[in-house]
């Protein structure tokens, strides 16, 4: 911590600093919880340049984290859909192979 900065500053870069470093584990709430936290707190009047340069640092790597995340996740889902369908087709197959007919049902 810069020791000019005041407690206001001083708050909203450590919430920052907290957001960043849960992110980069994955803890997507926590990101979220922090960044409640960082606009509940506000701005105070006179932040300084400095810190607010640092806050927008940290912002930015947030948004192209989330951006490529966002991305993964589009992947992932769509090999996942295509899986299901690869699976859905061998299902209609397997039961197609292996349904019984009715004239081959014993009568009891």
């Amino acid at each position: 911590m810069n020791p000019v900065m005041n407690r206001e500053e001083e708050l909203l870069e450590e919430l920052t600093r907290k957001a960043f470093d849960a992110a980069g584990k994955g803890k997507w709430n926590d990101v979220i919880q922090l960044y409640e936290q960082r606009v509940r707190a506000g701005f105070p009047e006179g932040l300084s340049q400095d810190v607010a340069k640092q806050l927008m640092k940290y912002d930015q790597w947030m948004v192209t984290r989330i951006r490529e995340v966002q991305a993964l996740t589009r992947q992932h889902l769509g090999e996942t859909e295509g899986h299901r369908r690869q699976l859905e087709t061998m299902k209609r197959k397997w039961v197609a192979q292996h349904t019984v007919h009715p004239q081959h049902r014993l009568s009891i």
